[in-house]
């Protein structure tokens, strides 16, 4: 059941949700090449510079995806309460 999966933590969008365009893929094999060049390419202090760019990169990215994720559910649990709240006000017909 998704409640006992949420309960034991078991549900984490962040670490099980993946794109499976093939586009997605090439770019991120891409990104993957080009990291590989940089470190062919500069030096151990310049590579670290990157590397501390990478990971603020990925940490406001994650952010980002964070209050996405947040706003989305919020509005799926809005639209789900004004549709009951209409469902209610109009009697159903047999």
């Amino acid at each position: 059941m998704v409640l006992d999966d949420l309960y034991c933590g078991n549900i984490s969008p962040a670490e099980q949700v993946v794109p499976h365009e093939k586009k997605y893929r090439k770019l991120h094999r891409y990104t993957g090449e080009l990291l590989t060049e940089l470190e062919e390419k500069l030096s151990e202090e310049q590579m670290e510079l990157v590397n501390q760019f990478h990971t603020h990169v990925i940490d406001v990215h994650c952010m980002e995806l964070e209050a996405h994720f947040q706003y989305g559910f919020s509005l799926g649990m809005m639209l789900m309460k004004e549709v009951h709240t209409l469902l209610d006000e109009y009697p159903r017909k047999n």
